[in-house]
Formats: C-alpha cells, sequence, structure tokens
C-alpha cells in the first residue's frame, strides 16, 4: 500500500510542480489559435480577387466561392454594350474563346455551337448555357464535386452576341483562364513552390485559400516545432538535473523503486500531453464554429488529427527522457535532446530537396505524421503511425532499462 501511494504522490507531485507553466502554455496555444482563424476570412476573400485578376478579355469575368456553400460558385461577368444575349462557356479544358470573335461570322446558331467548340485544340467536355441581356450573373452548384476539389481544371468564358439565339453575331469574347486552381496561378503557389517552404509544410498542392488548407498551411505545419520545443524543454531535465542536485537519493530513499519511479513520472507526461491534444481539438473546433465551416471541417476531422499526434509526443518524450537519464549534467541531456531534434529537421529538410538524398527524410520522426493526408483527405497511415507508436514504446523501455542499471553516482 505504501508503494502504491507514494507512487501516486510522484505522479501527481510531478503533474503540480508543473501545473502553472503548462498552464500558461495552454493559455499561449488558445491565443495562438485565436490570431490564425481571426486571419482566415482575409485569406478567404482573396480567392474571389485572385480569380478575378486571372481573367482577360473583352468582358470582365469573376468567380467566386459562396460563404459556407461548400462547392457552390457564382460568375459573374460585366456588361457587354449593344449585346442581345450572353453565352457562358464551361469546359475542363482551355478553348480559344477569342477565336471565335476572330472570324467574323454573323450568323452562328449557339444551339450547334457546343459542337463546334470540342472541335477546337483539347478534347474535353463543353457545356454552354445561353442568357438574356438583362441577365449577368449566374450560380453554380456543386462545381468541387463535378471537377474534383483538389487541383481541378475548369475554364469559363463568356460571349456576347446580338441577334437571336439561332441567328447569332458574336461581338464581345471573354478569354478565360484555369479558374479554379487558383492556387497554381496565385503568388501563394509560387511561395508554396519554394522548395524551402515546401520542406517546411509538407506538400506544395495545399489550397490555402480552403479552410482546411489553410489550417495545414498556418497551424498544423508550426505545430511540430512550437509543442516540441516545449516538452523539449520539460522532458530533458526529468531525471538529470536531480542527479546532478544530488536530490534524486532522497527520492530512491522512500519505498519507491526506480521502476515505479520513471513509470509514473512519465505517465504524469503522458497526462499532460492528452490534457494538451484535448485543449487544441477544443480550440480549433470552437474557431471552426465561429467560422462557420463546420461544413468543411467536422469535430472528427479535428479530433482524428489531434490524436494521432500523441505518437509523435510520445516519441519525443521517450527520446528526451533517455537523454536524462543517460547523463547526470543537464546540459549535455539538453543538447543532446535538441541536437536530435533539430537533427531530425535538418534531414527531413535535405531529404525533401534532394530527391537523390529523399532517403533521409524516413529517418525524422515528424515525417510519419502527415497532417495533409490525414486532416485534408481524412486518411489514416496506420504503417506511419504504428512506427511512431513502436518507437515511442522502444524509448520508453530503453529509458527505464537505463534508469534501473546505470549508478546514478557517476
Amino acid at each position: 500500500m505504501r508503494t502504491t501511494n507514494s507512487s501516486l504522490a510522484v505522479f501527481l507531485w510531478t503533474f503540480r510542480r508543473k501545473w502553472k507553466g503548462f498552464g500558461i502554455f495552454i493559455a499561449a496555444t488558445a491565443v495562438m489559435i485565436f490570431v490564425v482563424f481571426s486571419i482566415y476570412p482575409e485569406v478567404s476573400e482573396l480567392r474571389g480577387k485572385a480569380v478575378a485578376e486571372a481573367l482577360g478579355g473583352d468582358i470582365e469575368v469573376s468567380l467566386t466561392q459562396n460563404s459556407k456553400a461548400g462547392g457552390d460558385y457564382t460568375l459573374s461577368w460585366s456588361e457587354y454594350g449593344g449585346a442581345d444575349g450572353y453565352v457562358v462557356v464551361e469546359s475542363d479544358t482551355e478553348i480559344p474563346l477569342s477565336l471565335i470573335k476572330g472570324m467574323g461570322v454573323s450568323g452562328v446558331n449557339l444551339r450547334l455551337l457546343a459542337r463546334f467548340l470540342p472541335s477546337l485544340p483539347g478534347d474535353g467536355r463543353v457545356t454552354i448555357h445561353t442568357f438574356d441581356a438583362a441577365t449577368t450573373t449566374t450560380d453554380l452548384t456543386g462545381l468541387d464535386e463535378t471537377y474534383g476539389k483538389q487541383n481541378a481544371l475548369v475554364y469559363f468564358g463568356v460571349l456576347a452576341f446580338r441577334g437571336k439565339a439561332s441567328h447569332a453575331s458574336i461581338e464581345g469574347a471573354s478569354q478565360s483562364v484555369n479558374t479554379r486552381n487558383l492556387v497554381a496561378k496565385g503568388p501563394f503557389q509560387k511561395l508554396m513552390e519554394n522548395p524551402l517552404i515546401k520542406a517546411f509544410v509538407g506538400s506544395e498542392s495545399v489550397d490555402i485559400f480552403s479552410i482546411k488548407g489553410f489550417l495545414c498551411v498556418e497551424l498544423f505545419s508550426g505545430l511540430t516545432l512550437y509543442i516540441m520545443i516545449y516538452f523539449l524543454i520539460q522532458y530533458a531535465g526529468a531525471f538529470c538535473c536531480e542527479m546532478e542536485n544530488k536530490t534524486i537519493d532522497v527520492i530512491l530513499s522512500t519505498p519507491l523503486s526506480r521502476r515505479r519511479l520513471f513509470i509514473m513520472r512519465y505517465l504524469s507526461w503522458v497526462a499532460m500531453s492528452l490534457i494538451l491534444i484535448v485543449s487544441w481539438i477544443v480550440f480549433i473546433y470552437m474557431g471552426v464554429r465561429a467560422l462557420g465551416e463546420e461544413a468543411e471541417v467536422s469535430l472528427a476531422d479535428v479530433a482524428r488529427t489531434m490524436i494521432l499526434f500523441l505518437p509523435l509526443i510520445l516519441s519525443v518524450q521517450g527520446f528526451c527522457m533517455l537523454a536524462s537519464v543517460v547523463t547526470n549534467e543537464s546540459r549535455k541531456a539538453y543538447g543532446i535532446s535538441f541536437g536530435i531534434y533539430f537533427g531530425m529537421h535538418f534531414l527531413e529538410m535535405v531529404g525533401i530537396l534532394s530527391e537523390r538524398l529523399s532517403f533521409l527524410k524516413y529517418l525524422a520522426v515528424f515525417h510519419y505524421w502527415d497532417y495533409n493526408t490525414i486532416f485534408i483527405d481524412g486518411i489514416i497511415p496506420w504503417g506511419s503511425i504504428g512506427l511512431l507508436t513502436i518507437l515511442s514504446v522502444g524509448l520508453f523501455i530503453a529509458g527505464l532499462v537505463v534508469f534501473e542499471t546505470r549508478d546514478l553516482a557517476s
């Protein structure tokens, strides 16, 4: 009973000794998350601006995503003087609409236009929509589902005509570019294609304009650096400071064994990690609800991503606690822990930047927490999560064995 009480006392004492700093850390993460979410509305507005800037021709055309409407968009165009109507051309391949205007044909049957357009360069599907002169906007429902959310290509163009639909004269044309693969056309993708940014974010194909892509780039990409540095500071001094100050002898003078001391202290850190993960799930989903983006980001998406972050935390915890028992000097323990941590970051970056050395990225534990795949695609990489779990268990056992067998007075 005494040993059991001592074990619980160690668990509570370790937790109680750190709770103030830990509480401040969680409060700081809440502020950081709030700041990240406060930026998103402005970033989201850039979607429509980027599309509008990507279009050109005789008629000004813009495509904007309707807020909180998933894959629904609104296509708008400016009035063309003297036009009796407009033809909107929708295609998944680029069509040189300016050629139609340049032909100077004054008797186009708009119903036959859909058959004519696919004969131009490209072999994609083409749809045309005819509108009267008073209409300069149309709602496009389910565009994401039709063309696919990731890197989809869809082109829109507007032709102004005079006369009747069966015998029209094409007067104006707007030649469009790819209007939905925004990241590939705007300044954000130029930034994302930068090898150093790609190495940090993990992917250049993330759509930063979407809420999920935005959170991956702005939140999850910095999560390992932000949280891991905090836990590096906490874990690396778990035992070496007490050995350095000779207070470990006092602790071990109780009926508590070395094994129980190590296990209970380890479990106290696991409990803190779980509290941190739960707090992040709450904070992130509160931000999602505040933006009204529940349709795009579910609670399950957030919970799945953060829960699968735990094996990575435990891996870092494992090698830090191992470093804390292999030496009596805190400076050496911190040097080993930070050296391994930033060394793995360096190896991952080199492995991403160099195809010849791509194998190096597999030596970094951070590589195996693929938040892009987990959060955006909803796919769990069980192999990677399994490797992290095995690594964390192995490091825990190694630390326990060293702590039990080494001469603490050395």
